[in-house]
């Protein structure tokens, strides 16, 4: 952007001096004017004020209008001038320092007219060169005037991404297009440039348009128009997206993998209940006389446990379903209970103590529940895989929620396992990188994209006796 800024800005600079050029005879006729007043001037005065050096103005126009064979000729016209009437009332003792005033007078002339003659080609293959990049570019460059709505320059990627003649369109077609604000309307504070993304309604691509005002010539308003195709970067995101519910859902299943077990261990306690309530049941009615109460607290007890058992499969099921995110109200204490419930009978083949320190002054915080579930779950079966080889009685699992000084939510998860080494630290968010053999290397990247779409962050640091904690943070729900 700023190169193609600095290079609008010589093309302005280059339409002035190619409007100066254009009437080449008028500035020749003005140099020839001005030498002759410079010299009538000084022959008025007696050559008491020395005005030759005022012959720089003449020679000056006559080079940047007409090169060096223009400018040559006005300092021949002045020093023919010089010559003629001063040869007659020089002061001079002798000719000698005569003719040396006038050598050095004509050096100075022509040394000027070649410096001059040298910046204008300068300036003018740097106008060339300008307008070059400018066409080469694949992004669309256009400059307008803000009043008229003209287009004062189009670069091909324009016309190539038009398909037409810029040459017959006007900045209100542009806009209309790419449904952007008028030339005329109000300019960017402080002239600044000002971005934002469009989609062309006639071949649906996504452009990048960014515009603002670039000096041209004190007569005009002008802006300068820079848009970029980014249909590719849009689809890329778009990808990019569907990989990250992709790595969600494989998550989830991985996560229902491990929780099969666990799973099939909860379901077998209520399962055994309910068989047991109903067998009794059957006894009763089957003998000749029984206890109305003790079957109506029979069947109750079979009715408590087959709802257990159905909060057990509800509980999974959304767990692992495929949906999008839907942002309520999270009681994050809740959510760390019921991580717990979900993990309980792994936690109890594990024979692992848990420990819960839950702060009741907790705000809510408006997060996707089941996301949420899924960090705390991921978290919770890292440490229980951490303190596999850990002694039975030193296997601690200890859940904690506070406050920050910052209002955030804190969860904590603290095991005392084995601990990290500093090489996997350094990994351990990198999709696809795990420590465990049968890991997919999933789990802590899927809880940093959760919680950083969140608006928090996730970290870990060493226990202080042994093992890891690993914490993260959600802000507090905003009010209204």
């Amino acid at each position: 952007m700023q190169l193609a800024l600095r290079r609008c800005q010589a093309a302005g600079i280059a339409f002035w001096l190619r409007r100066v050029a254009a009437s080449r005879a008028a500035a020749l006729s003005l140099a020839l004017l001005l030498a002759t007043a410079v010299a009538a001037l000084d022959y008025a005065t007696g050559y008491e004020l020395r005005l030759a050096i005022l012959h720089l103005l003449p020679i000056a126009l006559a080079t940047w209008a007409g090169g060096t064979t223009a400018g040559m000729s006005v300092v021949g016209v002045s020093s023919l001038f010089w010559l003629i009437s001063f040869r007659s009332t020089h002061p001079y003792s002798g000719e000698v320092f005569f003719y040396w005033e006038g050598i050095v007078m004509i050096t100075v002339y022509t040394t000027f007219v070649l410096l001059l003659t040298r910046l204008r080609v300068a300036l003018s293959r740097a106008d060339q060169r300008f307008f070059r990049v400018l066409d080469e570019l694949h992004a669309a460059v256009y400059v307008a005037d803000q009043a008229s709505g003209t287009l004062l320059y189009a670069n091909r990627s324009l016309a190539r991404l038009l398909a037409v003649d810029p040459g017959t369109l006007k900045a209100g077609d542009l806009a209309q297009r790419f449904g952007l604000p008028p030339e005329s309307s109000e300019a960017p504070p402080s002239g600044d440039f000002v971005a934002r993304e469009v989609r062309d309604t006639t071949n649906g691509r996504w452009y990048l348009v960014q515009r603002g005002p670039i000096p041209w010539n004190p007569a005009r308003r002008v802006s300068l128009q820079v848009i970029t195709d980014i249909s590719e970067q849009k689809q890329a995101q778009l990808v990019h997206r569907q990989h990250q519910e992709i790595l969600h859902q494989t998550a989830r299943l991985a996560a229902l993998g491990e929780i099969a077990s666990t799973l099939a261990h909860e379901l077998n306690q209520p399962l055994t209940a309910i068989a047991n309530y109903s067998g009794a049941c059957l006894r009763m009615l089957q003998a000749p006389r029984h206890d109305r109460r003790e079957l109506v607290a029979a069947l109750q007890r079979a009715r408590a446990q087959s709802l257990r058992a159905g909060r057990i499969i509800g509980r999974v099921r959304d767990f692992v379903r495929s949906r999008h995110p839907t942002p309520t109200e999270c009681d994050i204490n809740a959510l760390v209970c019921e991580a717990l419930e979900l993990l309980e009978a792994r936690l109890d083949d594990h024979v692992i103590a848990t420990a819960l320190t839950l702060s009741q002054d907790l705000p809510t915080t408006r997060a996707d529940r089941t996301l949420l579930l899924q960090v705390v779950v991921n978290l919770v079966q890292n440490a229980i895989d951490a303190m596999a080889d850990t002694a039975p009685e030193c296997r601690r699992l200890r859940l904690s929620t506070a406050r920050n000084s910052d209002g955030a939510i804190v969860v904590s998860v603290a095991d005392q396992g084995a601990g990290l080494a500093e090489a996997a630290s350094e990994k351990l968010y990198t999709p696809f990188f795990t420590t465990r053999s049968t890991g997919l290397g999933l789990g802590l990247s899927i809880c940093r994209s959760v919680i950083e779409a969140h608006g928090g962050r996730i970290w870990h640091e060493a226990n202080a006796d042994c093992g890891s904690i690993f914490r993260f943070t959600l802000p507090p729900e905003t009010p209204g």
